[in-house]
């Protein structure tokens, strides 16, 4: 998969997001109906620059993700985050 297919879960249809920055080829899956993102490592802290080898492209996948409706995240290393849309747009805003 590399980005903007839609498959079906037992959540409902999912979204295969595109998300470079952190590593090349990185996708994030966005569930609609829950409002749910699988995305990131952390805990949606932000961007971090020794672990990120193209900062400009990693801040454009996050405003990418905050275009969508999440109200929680699953962060690949960090675990589940009560926090979506809006921290996304923080971190997309440099904060």
């Amino acid at each position: 998969m590399t980005g903007g297919e839609t498959f079906a879960t037992a959540a409902g249809p999912t979204e295969v997001v595109p998300t470079p920055g952190h590593s090349p080829g990185h996708v994030s899956a966005y569930f609609p109906g829950p409002e749910l993102l699988v995305s990131a490592d952390g805990e949606l802290a932000g961007l971090s620059p020794e672990m990120t080898p193209d900062l400009d492209t990693a801040l454009e996948s996050v405003a990418v993700l905050a275009d969508r409706d999440v109200a929680e995240t699953v962060c690949f290393h960090g675990g589940h985050v009560e926090a979506g849309t809006e921290r996304l747009e923080e971190i997309a805003g440099g904060e």
